[in-house]
């Protein structure tokens, strides 16, 4: 009985043995089929998946021109040094010696260290040297070195160094716009990058000797601006002696067509050299242009007069008491930096009274002050093609104080840009159009011509031609002899302009020696659609408008008029600027 219940036992054991290995034999088996279908069926025979990497191909950027065809940026080719170590392997069955003799080959082509080449032939696929020069790869080409592998690679290079560098910007190492138009249209410029196979070896490691195209590059496309590389020039050369005379902490200028909004020059100071960027602060790349925020001060007043006018509140032939140059109002006192008594309304403009002006924003009321603001375009962006602009300051009408009626029409409590200030003195200069600065020009499309980029958005019209008409009349005056910006006038030539000279604001309170000079103007009434802004920040140890900004005007356009052979409209005898030559 007991044998018997033992022998049952062994038999019941063996069986639990026997369904083990049955179990696991059918695991095993249902392993195999799962891995012949992925074999057979998901990844057949001559399918490149799980054996070759897909690796980018670079491409190079679109270039950038100038509108005279100047190229501002390009991408140049280069080279850089890998090693295959699965081919050195491979010659070394025939030439045990190949390593040494590859190793003494790249250090004398390279100058490199012995020892380092020698640790890197102990790695699989080791870079040897990036971006070879033109000599380097030309004599390791010539060597025909079995292992060798040149990977191609572009590098972004700016001819002009700091030339429009606030304009054009910059690319990164890999290729990316980070700057400037470089990035504002990086979508055009960079292309489409090309993808290869390369085969994988048994360790996964890529064998670049094997490789299949998967898909060709595609050059990015090269764009041309309204920019004028000779202008350009002058724009710069001129702000830095500003710059300098007055120990500024910046200069901004624009020059522009007023009637297409096609910006010409553009630049800032401090500046920098895209070719290496990382030699400057972010404080020196910023485009203070459309980035930096002032109150404009006296410019602003061409708002206030353009509205009254406008309105019909006032005439320039109407005379305004401007209380011998103090005036207590809305509980405070409102000062001009001379005395007057009675001026006409074209006068006070022509003068810059801050209580003159400040009674015809009176006459015109909050309201339809307000209106005008917000018609010329203040608090809202240009849509300038360029990265980092800001909308500005103004105010919505409900969050005036008692004291903004006095402070709004002559450019305090607003904050604006240089390319809202500008925009602003070109719907004067053109007949009461706010326009569209722009710097892109056209696109050109590779084996499709030239592809000319539309600016769908219309002009607005904000004024109309006898407004314009008028107010470029006053403005020409301020520009005389009695003017606040007589410096800016150039003899023969009709210019048109107005001053500005505002009280910086720190921690809250209006600086009592901080300040930011600036001129605005336009040539009035000739061929050349020019206006011109330029604005200095914090000269010392002037700091008017008219002393500082409206010379450096004067000077730009004067040369800009040579440039182009455009003739005074008027006689005039003995005038010549002396340009002085840098020291």
């Amino acid at each position: 009985m007991i044998r018997q219940k033992q022998e049952h036992g062994k038999r019941d054991i063996f069986g639990k043995r026997l369904l083990a290995v049955e179990i696991s034999f059918t695991a095993l088996f249902l392993l195999i089929l799962l891995y012949l279908c992925r074999v057979q069926l998901i990844n057949p025979p001559g399918d490149t998946a799980g054996k070759y990497a897909k690796v980018e191909v670079p491409v190079p950027r679109g270039a950038i021109y100038d509108r005279n065809g100047e190229m501002l940026a390009m991408s140049v080719p280069f080279y850089s040094l890998y090693l295959d170590s699965w081919e050195v392997r491979h010659r070394m069955k025939k030439e045990p010696a190949y390593p040494e003799r590859l190793k003494r080959e790249l250090v004398s082509i390279l100058d490199a260290d012995s020892k380092e080449i020698s640790k890197k032939l102990e790695q699989r696929y080791p870079l040897i040297k990036k971006e070879l020069s033109v000599e380097e790869y030309a004599a390791i080409t010539s060597t025909g070195l079995p292992g060798t592998v040149f990977l191609p690679g572009y590098k972004r290079v700016y001819p002009n160094d700091r030339l429009a560098c606030h304009i054009i910007g910059f690319a990164g190492t890999d290729g990316e716009g980070l700057e400037g138009l470089e990035f504002y249209y990086n979508s055009l410029l960079e292309g489409e990058k090309g993808v290869s196979l390369i085969l994988k070896d048994g360790s996964g490691d890529l064998v670049y000797s094997v490789e299949k195209k998967l898909a060709l590059p595609k050059n990015g496309k090269d764009i041309c601006l309204t920019i004028d590389s000779n202008l350009q020039f002058i724009v710069e050369e001129e702000i830095a002696k500003v710059y300098e005379k007055y120990r500024a902490a910046s200069v901004s200028a624009i020059l522009l067509d007023y009637e297409t909004g096609e910006i010409l020059a553009l630049a800032n100071l401090p500046n920098y050299n895209p070719n290496q960027p990382g030699l400057f602060s972010a404080s020196d790349k910023r485009n203070r242009a459309v980035t930096d925020l002032f109150e404009p001060g006296s410019t602003f007043k061409i708002v206030t007069a353009a509205a009254a006018i406008e309105e019909g509140i006032v005439s320039p032939e109407n005379t305004i008491y401007c209380e011998n140059g103090k005036w207590f109002v809305k509980n405070h006192y409102l000062r001009d930096v001379h005395p007057y008594k009675k001026l006409t309304v074209a006068e006070v403009i022509e003068k810059s009274s801050n209580i003159g002006t400040v009674k015809i924003a009176m006459e015109l009321g909050e309201i339809k002050l307000y209106e005008y603001c917000k018609k010329f375009g203040f608090g809202e962006v240009t849509e300038v093609d360029l990265p980092g602009e800001i909308p500005g300051i103004m105010r919505p009408l409900n969050k005036w104080s008692g004291y903004s009626i006095t402070a709004v029409p002559i450019g305090q409590e607003v904050g604006i840009t240089a390319f809202q200030g500008i925009r602003a003195m070109g719907a004067v200069a053109n007949g009461g159009y706010l326009i569209n600065p722009h710097v892109l020009k056209e696109i050109k499309g590779e084996g499709a011509g030239k592809i000319t980029l539309p600016r769908t958005k219309n002009k607005q019209k904000i004024l109309s031609e006898e407004t314009c008409a008028v107010l470029k009349e006053i403005l020409q005056e301020a520009t005389g002899p009695s003017g606040t910006a007589s410096l800016a006038s150039i003899p023969g030539y009709k210019i048109s302009g107005k001053t500005g000279t505002a009280q910086k604001i720190i921690n809250g309170n209006y600086s009592k020696d901080k300040y930011v000079a600036s001129f605005v103007g336009f040539l009035n009434g000739e061929e050349a659609k020019m206006l011109l802004l330029v604005k200095v920040d914090e000269p010392k140890p002037v700091y008017y408008g008219g002393l500082v900004a409206a010379p450096v005007f004067r000077d730009i356009l004067w040369r800009t008029l040579q440039r182009h052979n455009i003739k005074p409209a008027e006689e005039f005898e003995d005038y010549k600027i002396v340009m002085k030559p840098k020291i």
